[in-house]
């Protein structure tokens, strides 16, 4: 698991997700095929949009839109994460896993005045905050689609009654 978030956290902050999504969209962008018919007719009723075209291209390609959702997930879990967390430790995480940096944690101590040890525990509790963040998103997906398309009428009712349950038991305020 802890290699899963240093590859999201290091992707996230090196600018690898941004660059997946541009180099997707320079790809779509670059046309694949030239038109050979020089000095030949012109096709009647032959309607040519290229802008239109390419528009289409790009909200239909299914890499695209996975890389965009990739990286607008990145953004809104790393940013959520990072404001609860102070400036001096997000300044941390990102020089540690800045790859385009390479920063070790001799230079991080160097940069920020942090003892090395303080820098991983910091780097250790960001990480700990993904971690909760991304397998609850994922949990709760594993419900839905559950519940969506393998759960029996039986078990849907049993899921019904929990949840009634649930919201029926009164809430102490503390």
């Amino acid at each position: 698991m802890a290699d899963k978030i240093d590859k999201f956290l290091e992707d996230y902050y090196s600018g690898r997700k941004h660059n997946l999504v541009s180099e997707r969209i320079r790809e779509i962008e670059t046309p694949d095929s030239y038109d050979e018919n020089q000095g030949g007719g012109r096709a009647q009723n032959k309607q040519t949009r290229p802008v239109d075209d390419l528009i289409i291209r790009k909200d239909e390609d299914a890499l695209l839109n996975e890389l965009r959702s990739d990286l607008n997930y990145a953004m809104r879990v790393v940013g959520r994460i990072e404001k609860s967390f102070t400036p001096e430790m997000v300044n941390v995480v990102r020089l540690r896993f800045d790859k385009r940096l390479a920063n070790d944690w001799f230079s991080i101590e160097e940069q920020t005045g942090i003892s090395a040890r303080q820098g991983q525990r910091y780097v250790n509790w960001f990480k700990r905050e993904i971690g909760n963040v991304i397998w609850h998103d994922k949990d709760k997906k594993t419900t839905e689609n559950f519940i969506l398309n393998k759960a029996t009428t039986k078990e849907l009712a049993a899921i019904t009654e929990l949840i009634k349950q649930r919201l029926s038991v009164p809430v102490e305020n503390s």
